[in-house]
């Protein structure tokens, strides 16, 4: 049997085994046979089976070349699924035909990585129900001025409406992890309006939350989104649009960071 295949404690595998849990999943994903499903890290194939029933096809991304065979000889009944054995980080979701939708019991030590290389892929993913360590879950989906709100937090509500569903207890799991886990969805959308240039939009990002705590013309001053000699005229510019210099990064909203890359994207003087 599948679980005879001991856990790899490099790869932060913890196999879900709940299984209200996972019918809680996949009825978060609102599937239907229209759908195409990527799954990533389908382990034991627990998830995986009842994806496939629910969906039109299921593409599972399964690093573990021992779990990759696994699952294709124990679930090899179902024509619609295909087991990819591989690393999700460089699978190329682009060349995927079509929309769809990502659902994934990610593993917690390269969570924030796989986001990152999904929201790359975000013309193509239409939904994306995650599993994450819940400290993670919080931060992605956290507020302005909040403890757990920084820089994933905008950069992941700017491209998707971001919810948390439900906690997940550490019980749910074999082996029990360390901590709890929850799910949250990710609703893919349009780039927000005012945004000309994305990749200009996460530099400003990242360059205001590179000073924690500190206030917001301190974390830009002699970053390289702002020329040395515009650095006074432009701090101007923010206060007249009504954002505050003094202000800290983690008390703007996501409309704010946009409103100040267009000031800055306008007005850079290059």
């Amino acid at each position: 049997m599948i679980n005879k295949i001991p856990p790899k404690k490099s790869l932060g595998q913890n196999f879900l085994i709940d299984e209200n849990i996972i019918s809680r999943i996949v009825r978060s994903a609102s599937l239907t046979k229209d759908d195409t499903v990527v799954e990533i890290g389908p382990g034991q194939g627990a998830l995986t089976r009842e994806l496939t029933e629910k969906a039109g096809s299921v593409i599972a991304i399964e690093l573990d070349e021992r779990l990759a065979a696994r699952l294709s000889e124990t679930l090899s009944g179902p024509a619609n699924l295909q087991v990819v054995s591989g690393d999700a980080l460089t699978f190329p979701y682009e060349s995927l035909p079509g929309k769809f939708k990502v659902v994934a019991n990610l593993p917690y030590y390269i969570s924030t990585p796989i986001i990152t290389r999904l929201l790359k892929a975000r013309d193509k993913i239409s939904s994306m129900i995650l599993m994450l360590q819940k400290e993670v879950a919080a931060r992605l989906t956290a507020s302005p001025g909040g403890r757990d709100y920084g820089y994933m937090s905008v950069m992941v509500q700017f491209h998707a409406e971001a919810g948390m569903l439900f906690l997940v207890p550490k019980q749910a799991f074999t082996p029990v992890p360390k901590v709890d886990s929850a799910v949250v969805r990710l609703d893919l959308r349009d780039v927000p309006e005012g945004v000309s240039d994305p990749v200009f939009f996460e530099k400003v990002v990242g360059a205001s939350f590179s000073k924690k705590r500190k206030m917001l013309k301190n974390s830009l001053k002699n970053s390289d989104v702002i020329p040395p000699d515009r650095f006074d005229f432009l701090m101007e510019r923010f206060f007249a649009s009504g954002i505050d210099p003094s202000r800290r990064a983690e008390t703007l909203s996501l409309s704010e960071f946009v409103l100040m890359t267009k000031i800055l994207f306008e007005n850079r003087g290059l």
